[in-house]
């Protein structure tokens, strides 16, 4: 499978990079294997039950900084219910697809999701 061009125009034109600051709930998370060190800072501002704001810092390959870019920009405005019942499989869709070597991508960016939502509980 190639790169769709929704995922090309993440990697290469990312949404979201930054920090909320100070965020209502934040995660850390981090993948190593298959070549991939990925880190990823996930920062949230939430008003009324919603996601009003989402970025991300990333020291990651192409899949994970689209995945992320792709994941802040589909959550914000989303309320947490909303969110916390989005999975790797409508990341990738949203993205337009995503080569199986980077499916560890919109995992780690979920991950990072719902840990982030968990600190809220």
């Amino acid at each position: 499978m190639s790169y769709s061009l929704q995922y090309i125009d993440h990697f290469t034109k990312p949404r979201g990079v930054g920090e909320v600051v100070p965020p209502d709930a934040s995660s850390e998370v981090k993948h190593e294997g298959g070549g991939c060190f990925d880190n990823i800072r996930l920062t949230l501002r939430i008003d009324n039950n919603r996601i009003i704001e989402a970025k991300f810092r990333a020291r990651a390959c192409s899949g994970t900084i689209a995945a992320c870019s792709a994941l802040v920009e589909k959550i914000e405005g989303l309320n947490l219910v909303e969110a916390s019942i989005l999975t790797p499989d409508d990341l990738a869709e949203y993205l337009g697809g995503i080569p199986d070597k980077k499916r560890h991508s919109v995992e780690l960016v979920i991950k990072a999701l719902s840990e982030a939502l968990k600190g809220l509980s």
